[in-house]
């Protein structure tokens, strides 16, 4: 299908899942190049080509978390009316709820899961193909040399798909809303106790992990390697 433009919302359909619209907010390549900036400071076309493609990558990645949530949201029947993709990651909205507890902890399980089978997948798909460690004769046949040979640009990539996949399942765990481990921290402590204790308990959490990730982000920007 062809990308359409929303005025309404200011976002692209860049695509449907089994009906449901899939919308790209502008805002999305903010995040991006911000993410990417270890490759674009470098002002060649190799970097360009590694900016562009890991723009790629870190769009996909997303996609695949969040139509992991939808595909085991079909599963147990429960509909999705929209996927957005934005500056803060992205969301599925659902029309109507999980029948029960083990249902929506499952949903919500399913992205951060997919982006680490990702994660493995691209680190194994990386070994064969990471630069040869040399070795130094003047210090024996098993010390290793101080350099190595410069990686590919499909060893920059794979790496940088493994890191950011890992990256966002470990994020993607934090025991604080709006993040699926918040969710999944709600939902334990509400079977276990109530609802105003899981609330009250994530959204305390979700405060101290967006303090405490601003200033990651903002410290590792600064030493030119995001997280």
């Amino acid at each position: 299908m062809a990308i359409r433009f929303s005025y309404d919302t200011g976002t692209f359909e860049v695509g449907r899942y089994r009906g449901a619209p899939i919308h790209l907010s502008a805002m999305f390549f903010i995040s991006a190049l911000a993410l990417s900036f270890p490759f674009w400071r470098a002002v060649n076309v190799r970097g360009l080509v590694l900016t562009v493609t890991f723009i790629a990558v870190f769009f996909a990645s997303i996609l695949v978390h969040e139509l992991a949530h939808a595909y085991m949201a079909m599963r147990y029947r429960v509909r999705v009316e929209r996927i957005d993709i934005n500056m803060l990651g992205g969301l599925v909205h659902f029309r109507g709820l999980p029948h029960t507890m083990r249902q929506d902890f499952l949903i919500t399980a399913a992205g951060p899961l997919s982006n680490l089978a990702v994660g493995v997948v691209a680190f194994m798909l990386l070994l064969p193909v990471m630069p040869l460690v040399h070795s130094d004769p003047t210090f024996g046949s098993r010390a290793v040399a101080d350099y190595v040979s410069q990686p590919s640009m499909l060893a920059l990539v794979l790496r940088a798909t493994a890191y950011l996949n890992i990256g966002l399942f470990a994020v993607n765990l934090l025991p604080g809303v709006p993040l699926d481990g918040g969710k999944l921290v709600y939902l334990l402590v509400e079977e276990r106790w109530n609802r105003r204790i899981a609330l009250l308990t994530v959204s305390s959490l979700g405060m101290v992990f967006a303090v405490v990730t601003g200033f990651v982000m903002l410290a590792s920007l600064l030493l030119g390697c995001p997280i």
